[in-house]
């Protein structure tokens, strides 16, 4: 078949396929080669494009990025080492990062690029930079994400570097956080501590006092929570409606957990790669957390459209939740007057308290030129010197074991609270595919608490699919 004629001469098209080819590779050419120089900043941002991947590492494509990147004519120092560094910080804690890394370049001879990149978007950014063989030395990631990237072979294995003497200074649970079970069934270090956050009990001391309870006891024991709760919930308005609730939650597995380890749960053995939530102790927790809903202890919040335990809290609807430092300051500004304390226990068990590992910690791509170097930059963030700096300017719970905020201030008791339920944390499955666990119990968790199956039911349920699904790809 003879093709139509074009107006268009081949010449034309070739200038305009030469042209588009050449502002691609320029797009590249300015990720990689803008901000030469002392503690330079890039922000990166991903288009709000939505992108579905699955466990393995994709490539994306080059349009679902915008990259403006600023100080594009600084020359590179061409005698100095260069770390490329991604951080998904905010502005706050940003100035102070970069403070500190200004000084390690001063005293390593070393230029440190950083980039900011979005938090929320950060899996897809990383995965099209590891595909694009445009990842950076140095990336801050997410606790959830270190699995699947280790996983993928896109990480330093960091315990080539006797780390044994800087995990003594460390807070335990937060070095645990960052190791990755392994094929063989090890246990590896893949990433070092940048933000160690957890879960404990906030409480309304105002509605403590009205109720004729004591503000400065909160309850220790589950028994004494559902009897404090209890007082706590209340028909302020005495139109037959309750109006006051004494606890408020999410039953997302992450904040279920505290539940879930106080009951000696867990959700998997690690080691054996099997589903422990049809345990008889996972199943029990389970069964507390819907007897707190469905004796109105707990206003369902968890509850599609029902309002959420921060936003019930900092209005007064919700006596107690659990929330993590992130919100110390956020409540202040509220005007709620609360306090914090250790999430309660459960003395049958011999456990004083409970909680579990969120944040976020470095990694280092096997790509890097300059590993050793990357690995000294990280070990002096964990520094006690840097520590203190985080700690003060941040209000940032310090990972080294030796630094303690001052008590003078009411927001660092606080911080201090939050430093001892560290000592009940317990770390989220270390294996690739978690984020697809969290879907799986999500899902049939909200079948028990919506009374269609029994709290044994969902959890066995839940194995089944995790086992299916995810456990066996791991053998």
């Amino acid at each position: 078949m003879n093709q139509p004629e074009s107006d268009v001469s081949p010449i034309v098209f070739l200038l305009v396929f030469i042209l588009i080819v050449g502002m691609f590779l320029m797009g590249y050419s300015l990720l990689e080669g803008s901000n030469r120089g002392s503690s330079q900043s890039t922000v990166i941002k991903l288009s709000p494009t939505k992108l579905t991947l699955p466990i393995g590492i994709q490539k994306l494509s080059p349009a679902n990025l915008s990259l403006p990147l600023h100080n594009q004519n600084r020359k590179p120092d061409l005698q100095r080492p260069v770390l490329r560094v991604w951080v998904t910080y905010n502005e706050e804690q940003f100035r102070v990062y970069r403070k500190v890394a200004r000084k390690f370049e001063e005293s390593e001879n070393v230029i440190l690029k950083i980039s900011k990149i979005p938090w929320s978007g950060q899996a897809e950014f990383l995965q099209y930079a590891c595909n694009s063989h445009r990842a950076p030395d140095i990336a801050r990631m997410d606790l959830g994400l270190i699995p699947k990237f280790a996983a993928g072979g896109a990480l330093l294995e960091l315990d080539k570097y006797n780390l044994s003497s800087l995990q003594k200074k460390l807070l335990p649970a937060a070095f645990d956080a960052c190791q990755v079970r392994s094929r063989e069934g090890q246990f590896k270090t893949y990433a070092l501590p940048d933000e160690f956050t957890t879960l404990a009990l906030y409480y309304n001391r105002d509605h403590f006092q009205r109720a004729g309870l004591d503000p400065s006891r909160p309850p220790e024991t589950w028994d004494e929570f559902i009897r404090v709760g209890q007082r706590l919930t209340r028909d302020i308005d005495q139109d037959g409606s309750l109006d006051q609730f004494g606890f408020a939650m999410n039953v997302t597995p992450w904040f279920s957990m505290p539940f879930l380890y106080s009951f000696g749960g867990k959700i998997l053995d690690d080691n054996k790669l099997l589903c422990l939530l049809e345990r008889p102790e996972a199943v029990e927790a389970l069964k507390f957390q819907i007897s707190l809903t469905s004796s109105n202890v707990e206003a369902g919040a968890w509850r599609q459209g029902a309002i959420g335990p921060d936003a019930g809290f900092k209005s007064g609807r919700y006596s107690m939740i659990f929330s993590g430092p992130w919100n110390l300051e956020n409540f202040r500004r509220s005007g709620v007057n609360f306090s914090v304390s250790l999430i309660p226990g459960n003395p049958k068990l011999k456990i004083k308290s409970s909680t579990n590992v969120g944040g976020n910690a470095n990694v280092i791509f096997r790509t890097s030129k300059h590993p050793d170097l990357a690995v000294k930059f990280l070990t002096y963030l964990l520094s006690k010197e840097v520590q203190e700096l985080f700690c003060k300017e941040l209000g940032a719970i310090p990972l080294h074991v030796d630094v303690r905020p001052p008590e003078t201030e009411l927001q660092d008791r606080e911080l201090l609270v939050f430093m001892e339920q560290s000592l009940y944390a317990g770390s989220r499955p270390k294996i690739p595919g978690y984020d697809r666990i969290e879907d799986i119990v999500n899902k049939e968790v909200e079948t028990a608490f919506e009374g269609h199956r029994t709290a044994e039911g969902a959890y066995q349920q839940a194995c089944r699919k995790i086992t299916e699904l995810i456990l066996k790809e791991l053998e």
